[in-house]
């Protein structure tokens, strides 16, 4: 006998029970891990199926878009005005690290200068999976392009040194990122 009618109905009352057994930061943990499970396997059936210089590019282009998206998305959740200086650009970076999951990287944010900064990397999931994964002297960063596309949608002028490329720590390299704001909205810099 076929039962035509909606399930959800009697279905939905019992998920949220058992969605309701988790606490907030359990939730919260389960969902970052599936995103980066996601993430991870999205790269790889990318290089997969076009070669790692096709899945570099688009993880960077992705990446890019995804940080302009995240930006607008907390700065309107968080009613935060516009950055009009470094001090209020290290706050929303935070807030966003804070939130999309501060465990994923090791760093320190150190001030070089009125408008400057450098971000000085200890460990980073991406290095970390793409070094499992065998594919770590072929990636590109992924992780910067996306503080590239914060700064971009929030309106910021920047300097970044070195240039987005290889994994400095594939390279064996220290893994230290230097920008300098340039402009902001609404200014004349």
């Amino acid at each position: 006998m076929n039962d035509d009618r909606d399930q959800r109905p009697a279905l939905n009352p019992r998920a949220a029970k058992a969605l309701a057994a988790l606490s907030s930061d359990e939730r919260e943990a389960l969902l970052i891990k599936c995103w980066m499970s996601h993430d991870a396997r999205w790269f790889a059936a990318v290089a997969m199926t076009c070669g790692m210089e096709a899945a570099n590019r688009a993880n960077k282009l992705a990446v890019h878009e995804q940080g302009k998206v995240e930006a607008r998305r907390l700065a309107r959740a968080l009613s935060l005005p516009p950055v009009r200086n470094v001090d209020d650009f290290l706050l929303v970076q935070e807030a966003m690290i804070s939130l999309l999951g501060p465990e994923l990287l090791d760093f320190a944010v150190v001030r070089t200068g009125e408008e400057g900064f450098e971000y000085r990397v200890r460990r980073c999931f991406a290095f970390d999976n793409v070094t499992k994964a065998g594919v770590a002297a072929q990636y590109e960063c992924g992780i910067f392009p996306r503080m590239t596309g914060w700064l971009e949608a929030m309106g910021v002028q920047f300097e970044m040194s070195p240039p987005l490329g290889k994994c400095l720590k594939a390279e064996g390299r220290e893994c230290a990122y230097a920008f300098r704001l340039t402009g902001y909205p609404g200014s004349d810099r």
